[in-house]
């Protein structure tokens, strides 16, 4: 996967996740409709941008955006 794919892919997540607080990968993957590959690493992209949160919540792992 190329990184302007990653970007891509990281954009349209962020947006999805714009509409709501706290996410699964599951749920994410649901809204999205990204395999696991593609997802996690627009998850990374979001990370490392300080975009989105990840922690350990009652479902496992989940992830928020980051306060601005």
């Amino acid at each position: 996967m190329d990184r302007n794919k990653m970007k891509d892919n990281a954009e349209k997540v962020f947006a999805k996740m714009k509409m709501g607080y706290r996410y699964t990968l599951n749920k994410l993957q649901e809204i999205t409709a990204f395999g696991t590959t593609e997802l996690c690493m627009a998850i990374l992209v979001l990370i490392r941008d300080n975009r989105v949160k990840q922690f350990q919540c009652e479902e496992g792992v989940c992830y928020v955006l980051e306060k601005a």
